[in-house]
């Protein structure tokens, strides 16, 4: 499965760009993906430097380049507004370098410097669903921004926690940890209550949250016992059933509109 993650991401996201159906719901879907990227190159670049799964982080990385650099043109292509063309300018200048030193030799300081600037094209790509998401202002589409932002955190806190083990433990990422932790909390907490969810995205939920209950064990054990390959597994599983509760949610704002 987790080889085969990002062709189910790239696959399961309906009606791309320039085909006559492009709904707004699937591009918030592919601008929420764009921040779940910005973390999951991070995440795999660390794997590759810590030796976790040395192929398959590899091919994670690379994978997770080039459907950012494809879902960029898909964003550009479908952009109608000003705000949405503005900030997608953004996102690009910030991806150009990002790109080249992700895909370059693998270093601590160059772990250091794409975690760093991950988060500024995480922070760039949010801003593009939000915008996104106010011009379509359904309940649905907030369902859709939600769930897929947690596709994103289960990639930031793999990837936080990897820094860790690697050495790069300060102040700062301890922070972002529970932070993002909190935010996974929360949000789940919201979308397990939300009215518009049907039995098939309640099992992906409870699927989520017995995986969450382990997750975060794991993660809080990395001073004293860092199991790095356990963490990188689950969160592979958490993003695959956060993708889907995503798509689901996705179906339903398109047979709402």
């Amino acid at each position: 499965m987790t080889i085969m993650l990002m062709g189910v991401l790239c696959l399961s996201v309906r009606n791309p760009a320039g085909s006559e159906d492009t709904s707004i719901a699937s591009m918030i879907n592919i601008a929420g993906l764009q921040r779940m990227l910005s973390q999951r190159i991070g995440k795999a670049y660390c794997q590759l430097g810590l030796a976790v799964d040395t192929e398959i982080s590899r091919r994670q990385l690379h994978e997770a380049i080039d459907l950012f650099s494809a879902n960029l043109v898909k964003l550009e292509d479908y952009a109608a507004s000003r705000p949405v063309t503005d900030q997608l300018q953004r996102v690009r200048d910030l991806w150009t370098p990002i790109k080249a030193v992700a895909g370059g030799p693998v270093n601590l300081e160059g772990a250091k410097w794409v975690a760093y600037w991950s988060d500024d094209l995480l922070f760039a790509s949010h801003k593009v669903v939000q915008l996104l998401q106010d011009e379509s202002n359904t309940s649905h589409a907030r369902l859709v921004n939600i769930s897929g932002r947690q596709r994103m955190l289960s990639q930031r806190l793999a990837k936080l926690y990897m820094l860790q083990v690697w050495g790069v433990n300060t102040l700062t990422i301890q922070d972002e940890l529970e932070t993002a932790k909190n935010e996974f909390t929360g949000a789940l907490a919201e979308l397990e209550v939300a009215p518009e969810n049907t039995d098939a995205i309640n099992r992906r939920l409870n699927m989520v949250a017995r995986d969450w209950t382990w997750f975060r064990k794991a993660m809080n054990m990395v001073d004293t016992d860092p199991f790095p390959k356990t963490v990188a597994d689950v969160s592979e599983t958490i993003l695959v059933n956060m993708h889907e509760i995503t798509r689901m949610y996705e179906e339903q704002a398109d047979k709402a509109r």
